[in-house]
């Protein structure tokens, strides 16, 4: 997962918003937060919860946990949660959690083509997937186009980090 608990949170609060498996992340955010020194009741409720937790208590879990850490994620727009799933699932693809196929084939189905411009390519690769599955065309070269997309996506979560406490 992300290698800052707080971060992780704000990972996992897009998950839950984009309607992806946010309680794993969002137990290892909590439980990575605790460890860095930033402890309040939600994260430790958080950092305990079963994987299975109601959904809906899940999401405003993991808001009183920003909220307790100084984060307001009131206004994270669907896009900037797209954007910070996104790169959570290419990160899951490097560290061998999860195969660029199935990153792809993420993009394609939540966000597609009529999606915005930053996901194209992550998107089109589905496609590239596609075609040489269909004995069309090369292998995609999936490790350039990753790359591609977290260097131009870097400083997403930037809005929300530059306003918390640091961990004491």
């Amino acid at each position: 997962m992300e290698s800052d608990g707080v971060l992780g949170l704000l990972v996992a609060r897009a998950l839950w918003m984009v309607q992806g498996d946010a309680a794993p992340t969002a137990i290892d955010a909590a439980t990575r937060a605790l460890v860095q020194g930033v402890d309040s009741s939600p994260l430790r409720e958080l950092a305990g919860a079963a994987t299975d937790m109601n959904v809906f208590e899940l999401g405003a879990l993991i808001d009183a946990a920003l909220s307790s850490a100084g984060i307001d994620v009131s206004e994270m727009t669907e896009d900037q949660a797209l954007q910070l799933s996104a790169r959570h699932y290419v990160r899951c693809v490097l560290r061998g959690q999860m195969s660029a196929r199935e990153c792809a084939g993420w993009a394609h189905s939540r966000i597609g083509h009529e999606g915005p411009d930053w996901a194209q390519e992550l998107v089109e690769l589905d496609d590239d997937y596609d075609s040489f599955s269909g004995g069309w065309g090369h292998e995609p070269d999936w490790a350039q186009t990753l790359e591609r997309f977290l260097i131009a996506s870097e400083g997403v979560a930037d809005r929300w980090e530059g306003n918390r406490p640091p961990a004491s």
